[in-house]
């Protein structure tokens, strides 16, 4: 692995730093990062789109809905930036390939056992506490189906508790985040194309489109932080920074040895 060859700097981050991090990233690949980011998110998209306006689907189920379908609309996204990470894009043949090759294993793990987790409420807390990393495992490290668990378990086990206050407050931040850009939008497109400047929001302009956009676009954003949570945690068990620097040290002795 070419530690020294990667898209950002091999270091331990703390949450804050890997949210920046996300934010740096985007800015530097947006075309390559957005582009995967909509192919992920566009069909649960316009499946929740639908289910919402048609059928009048209760707050909790849709909640539920997107709880599970958070690891698939993010899958593409994860592939892209595993290969970005050490100056491999990969092309949209492997990232389908990719995704291909680990669909029973997603399907087993990220549906059904996501699902079985998720309805039993209590148990949930087990997905941040033992399976915040398991899009990655399954995606990129591509292991045997059963050391899957095991290896996410490993990952997460040294900071359940922390990987869990961080999901907490993702789920806080997006909140915030898509509250205020429907809000803001709602209000500016009330300015641009109507007289009124009071604007009364109702349940239709609740779950529309600036609404399933907004939470989208969190979705993919932690998405992103989440990847580079998984890098640093791997830095963090693995020492890649002391390799790093091992490496390092040993070219500059290489170095004088010549002189």
């Amino acid at each position: 692995m070419a530690y020294d060859q990667t898209l950002v700097q091999i270091r331990e981050r703390s949450f804050l730093e890997i949210l920046d991090l996300a934010l740096v990233v985007l800015r530097r690949r947006p075309l390559t990062v957005g582009l995967a980011a909509i192919a992920g998110a566009v069909p649960f998209a316009i499946l929740n789109a639908w289910l919402t306006q048609e059928h009048n689907l209760p707050a909790i189920v849709y909640l539920f809905l997107l709880l599970l379908e958070i690891p698939w609309a993010t899958a593409p996204l994860t592939i892209v930036l595993g290969g970005l990470m050490f100056g491999e894009p990969p092309s949209v043949r492997r990232i389908v390939k990719t995704m291909m090759q680990s669909f029973a294993l997603m399907f087993l793990l990220q549906f059904m056992l996501r699902g079985l987790l998720l309805i039993t409420f209590a148990l949930a807390l087990f997905i941040p506490l033992r399976l915040s990393f398991l899009n990655e495992v399954i995606l990129l490290e591509r292991g045997r189906w059963r050391n899957v668990l095991r290896r996410s378990t490993v990952l997460c086990e040294p900071r359940g508790g922390e990987l869990l206050g961080q999901s907490l407050a993702q789920f806080f931040f997006g909140t915030l985040f898509v509250l205020a850009f429907w809000a803001g939008s709602g209000a500016l497109m009330q300015a641009l194309f109507s007289s009124e400047l009071t604007w009364e929001p109702t349940w239709n302009d609740l779950v529309g489109p600036r609404f399933h956009l907004a939470i989208w676009v969190a979705i993919e954003f932690f998405g992103i932080a989440r990847f580079f949570n998984y890098i640093d945690q791997r830095i963090r068990l693995e020492g890649w920074e002391v390799e790093l620097r091992l490496r390092s040290v040993g070219r500059i002795l290489e170095d004088a040895k010549r002189w």
